[in-house]
């Protein structure tokens, strides 16, 4: 008996695909186990849900080599699932910070106002969260995305125009890294959804306050002026003949324009920008998979 089936010959039933499934088949079963993952693990989505920080994306990047060598599944189908199970709990965590924050701190409650500026809430999670998965896809350990990560994020936050104004910015980092930085356009859109067609309201002590010439009103006197370098100041008694009394905005499109914001219609272009940075972003992920060697893939012990 044992001579006999030595004796027949190998079957050979490789139908010639790599993995187990299709693509699309991995791409369904992974993203259905990582949401479950994601579910049960409280810990993480309660600082998902309060901090709206995302640490432990290293570790589950690292759960590849679990599977990798049994070719269940590729890691494509890992990555998209890992992203794309992350995309309701974003959202739940922008609907609950926008109002929170948006109605309470008194912005504009018009729906075109209002929509905008949720839209860049949502694409502010998205992009909030996508930029560390690069980092932590090819990162050789944990340690190092936890260096890499804050530098990186302080990096974008320090040059995006508003802790340092674009007019004070160092030459060198005015003219690249302040467009390059994602932050720069979504802080941009922000404001000017809410604060473009806002009228200014100025205290005395911000008032500047002087006459005019001879037998010129306040008005007649500020022309010039007015069609020239100054053109959004508000001059509040243009027909007095004495102490005119000037503010320098109008409105707040007048104060953004001193931030490099000169039309109101940047605020959906950089709101575009900002949906191209957080897709280009998502696909670096993809990427640095990609470059990763089989050593950098494999977990610590």
């Amino acid at each position: 008996m044992v001579s006999e089936a030595a004796a027949r010959p190998v079957e050979d039933n490789v139908d010639g695909y790599e993995f187990a499934a299709s693509q699309w088949t991995q791409i369904k079963h992974v993203t259905h186990r990582m949401n479950v993952s994601l579910f049960r693990n409280t810990e993480y989505l309660n600082n998902k849900f309060a901090m709206h920080v995302l640490l432990p994306s290293f570790s589950l990047f690292l759960s590849i080599v679990a599977t990798s060598t049994s070719k269940m599944y590729h890691w494509a189908p890992f990555v998209t699932g890992l992203i794309v199970s992350e995309f309701p709990y974003l959202i739940v965590c922008a609907l609950l910070y926008y109002v929170c924050w948006y109605f309470t701190a008194g912005l504009p409650s018009g729906a075109n106002s209002a929509g905008s500026v949720f839209f860049v809430v949502i694409m502010y999670e998205l992009l909030y969260t996508a930029i560390r998965q690069p980092i932590a896809a090819y990162a050789p350990n944990a340690v190092f995305a936890s260096l890499v990560n804050p530098l990186v994020i302080t990096t974008l936050v320090s040059f995006c125009g508003v802790m340092v104004p674009y007019s004070q910015i160092e030459p060198f980092w005015k003219y690249w890294l302040y467009y390059l930085d994602p932050y720069n356009y979504l802080m941009s859109s922000l404001l000017i959804f809410t604060s473009w067609d806002k009228t200014v309201q100025c205290t005395t002590d911000e008032l500047a306050i002087f006459d005019p010439s001879p037998n010129q009103t306040c008005g007649e006197y500020l022309d010039i002026y007015q069609r020239g370098m100054g053109p959004g100041i508000n001059i509040l008694n243009p027909e007095a003949t004495a102490d005119c009394r000037v503010y320098q905005y109008t409105h707040g499109g007048d104060y953004l324009k001193s931030l490099n914001l000169a039309e109101k219609s940047y605020g959906w272009r950089n709101a575009g920008i900002v949906v191209a940075f957080v897709v280009g972003i998502y696909g670096l992920v993809y990427f640095m998979m990609k470059l990763r060697t089989k050593a950098t893939k494999k977990a610590d012990s």
